[in-house]
């Protein structure tokens, strides 16, 4: 709102520049127009929902016998001329529009011969699409809502049925009872259109959306809330009618990986959560991926040096998705009292503290990682016994003492198996000041969920700031 004056300013000292020159010097009269007896219509889409122009909108511009289209460019910007007089209407079709549900169509106008109609289109605000889906609810935690629609990612036909849940966990610090914990999981189901919408939501909220059908899950997708009330996140999700067990499928996915500050872009390791599925990158960053299984899913780029960073990605036999990730320098900083405590409610979240209080393995916690100055995984390993550190030309490598599995060891990374690619290739992707908490069990205490078919095998699961955020 406040770049147009400038420009008029700037305008009005154009229209006067001539006033200033010498008598002598007059200025060119204004070149002839040409008249064609055609139109234009120009105009410019702006997505008020995220505050910026919507760039990449298909404008259907009908009218006067005339069918056309056109896209908006990187400032939602379109234009289109040599239209014969009369009547027109205008309309546009975005992905986000059609997550919304929201149509945007002019009422017809007219224009007429060596003119040009200017016209603005708005995606609608946030309080507005949130009044409109979101009845009134006293005593709701919030007035933002998280939308959309559940589709089947091959046929696109929406899913009916479908569980969509939004989880997170609240913080509160007091002094009367210090740190409380409080995990939130609030569900709605798709209706007939795959449309579903979760209301009454608090706004500054980083939770994960996920979908569910029967045996059927979406990965589950990271999702943020801004600070001022009321906030709207609107999404589709692509559910697989399929086994979520499916590790194989049809679909593939590309992209880059870059590096912030970094000369090159080589050796980062991009993986498919929820699968044993793993890339390494080129020399410039690229990588490719084959026969994934369909669906929403998240992408996990590492780096050592740099922070862990996942991407959203909806996979389908159709189309190879491309994506970009990009890695910031990993910043080593001290925790105040209250990531402190979002850390300690993150690792009840995911049972570590419920284990530890159990004594089947060896547990080391941010209490004591805190005061250790590693490098990486293998300089806090070499501390639990039961484990040696050896040395190889591919780099350090963690083996067992114990146990009848010829010292072989197994890893769990952020509660996903690890696939090593060579062996102690964790320590080349995972930092040792990344890790918050380290799980170590030998192969008769190791928990169900974190047992193998590597069975005699000490089981090794490290968590992460990536998971154990705070």
């Amino acid at each position: 709102m406040i770049r147009p004056p400038r420009l008029l300013m700037a305008a009005a000292l154009l229209a006067f520049a001539p006033a200033l020159r010498g008598q002598d010097n007059p200025a060119p009269p204004p070149p002839a127009v040409t008249r064609t007896g055609k139109a234009k219509i120009v105009g410019v889409v702006v997505d008020s929902l995220h505050g910026r122009f919507l760039s990449g909108a298909e404008v259907v511009i009908e009218g006067a016998n005339t069918n056309k289209t056109v896209q908006t460019d990187s400032l939602g910007k379109f234009g289109i001329d040599s239209l014969a007089p009369g009547n027109y209407q205008v309309g546009v079709f975005h992905p986000l529009l059609d997550t919304l549900d929201v149509t945007i169509l002019t009422r017809q106008f007219h224009i007429g011969p060596d003119s040009a109609s200017v016209i603005v289109l708005a995606v609608p605000s946030a309080p507005t699409l949130v009044s409109r889906v979101c009845p009134a609810r006293p005593g709701a935690a919030g007035s933002s809502a998280v939308i959309g629609h559940v589709n089947d990612p091959e046929t696109l036909r929406p899913i009916a049925g479908a569980e969509v849940s939004v989880a997170w966990i609240e913080i509160q610090a007091s002094k009367e009872w210090g740190i409380r914990q409080t995990p939130h999981l609030v569900r709605d189901s798709t209706d007939k259109s795959g449309a579903f919408r979760i209301c009454g939501l608090p706004s500054s909220l980083a939770a994960s959306l996920q979908a569910r059908r029967g045996s059927a899950v979406t990965g589950e997708i990271p999702i943020e809330l801004g600070d001022r009330p009321p906030q709207l996140f609107a999404r589709i999700l692509s559910l697989s009618p399929t086994d979520s067990g499916a590790k194989t499928g049809t679909a593939s996915v590309s992209g880059v990986v870059l590096l912030e500050g970094s000369a090159t872009n080589s050796g980062s390791r991009v993986e498919l959560v929820g699968t044993d599925i793993v890339a390494m990158t080129d020399e410039k960053g690229e990588f490719t991926m084959r026969n994934l299984p369909s669906g929403s899913k998240v992408l996990l780029a590492r780096h050592i040096g740099f922070g862990a960073e996942t991407v959203p990605v909806d996979l389908n036999s159709r189309q190879q998705q491309r994506v970009t990730i990009k890695l910031p320098k990993f910043v080593a900083v001290m925790d105040p009292v209250l990531v402190t405590a979002r850390r300690t409610a993150a690792l009840d979240k995911v049972g570590f503290n419920q284990r530890r209080r159990s004594g089947a393995g060896y547990f080391l916690g941010p209490d004591r990682l805190r005061n250790m100055h590693v490098n990486s995984p293998a300089d806090i390993l070499r501390q639990v016994p039961g484990l040696r550190v050896t040395y190889t030309p591919e780099g350090e490598v963690v083996s067992s003492t114990r146990g009848s599995g010829d010292g072989c060891v197994q890893y769990w990374v952020d509660d996903m198996p690890w696939l090593s690619l060579q062996p102690g290739d964790v320590n080349h992707f995972v930092s040792g000041s990344e890790v918050v908490a380290v799980e170590v069990y030998q192969d008769v205490n190791t928990p169900a969920q974190y047992q193998r078919s590597m069975g005699g095998c000490t089981t090794i699961v490290l968590w992460t700031r990536f998971k154990i955020r705070g």
